[in-house]
């Protein structure tokens, strides 16, 4: 077995860690953390405990990194649920019921965002429009443990159902 010189041993850590430093970065640009604002109201107690009570999956998918306070996101592309948003007042855009809870929605962009209507603070699901636009009744679902933690204010959104 041919014997190894200290330059050999050099050249082959270099080797190594220029290996580990490529890796981490490639895995580390494969994932997609999706950024979004803190809500102003998102280190609330009432938001610790609602986010407390968010699934394990959303739409069969498993939760994503996010370093965001207040929020939590599911898949890739990501489902992003913020909470401490300030709550909704009357509204002409679509309303829907799901599992005891009114949610405000905006369809018109994209993401696709369900804002809680009658909760204190609000909580806000953004989906992409390609996911949003048919699961978007399917991601409420899965959430409503999240809003269904949160103080009611009101029972009933107004507009267009």
């Amino acid at each position: 077995m041919p014997r190894r010189t200290p330059h050999d041993r050099r050249v082959l850590v270099g080797i190594v860690t220029v290996t580990v430093t490529v890796t981490v970065a490639v895995v580390s640009g494969c994932s997609s953390s999706p950024t979004v604002e803190a809500a102003p109201q998102a280190g609330s107690p009432a938001c610790t405990a609602a986010l407390a009570a968010a699934p394990a999956l959303v739409l069969d998918q498993a939760r994503t990194t996010i370093s965001t306070a207040g929020a939590l996101a599911w898949g890739d592309p990501a489902i992003v649920v913020r909470c401490g948003l300030e709550p909704l007042g009357p509204s002409t855009k679509s309303c829907i019921g799901v599992n005891g809870i009114d949610w405000v929605i905006d369809d018109a962009s994209d993401p696709v965002t369900a804002t809680s209507y009658g909760r204190a603070p609000a909580v806000e699901v953004r989906m992409p429009r390609a996911v949003g636009a048919v699961r978007l009744p399917a991601a409420l679902v899965d959430l409503a443990p999240v809003a269904t933690a949160l103080p009611t204010t009101s029972r009933t959104c107004t507009g267009p159902t």
